[in-house]
């Protein structure tokens, strides 16, 4: 008598891995297509932002003052 806990001794025949839904292969999942998708889309975003940004130049900011606590311009030469 064979049962699927002495599969060690007695050879059971097992059903192929694609025909078991919970041991399907990874590329006939669909969510993870999705996340392929939602990342490809992502990195091709990011990529689109960097290359839009790299044609315009930063405009100055017209101020004498600090802003955010970092100096606008260069502080003058030491005293000597």
């Amino acid at each position: 008598m064979c049962w699927r806990a002495t599969s060690i001794i007695c050879r059971i025949v097992e059903t192929p891995l694609h025909s078991d839904p919970l041991h399907r292969s990874w590329y006939s999942l669909p969510v993870v297509w999705l996340g392929i998708a939602i990342f490809a889309a992502s990195l091709s975003g990011c990529i689109w932002l960097i290359i839009i940004s790299a044609r315009y130049d930063d405009m100055r900011i017209p101020t004498t003052h600090q802003v955010f606590g970092v100096p606008a311009q260069q502080p003058g030469p030491p005293p000597p």
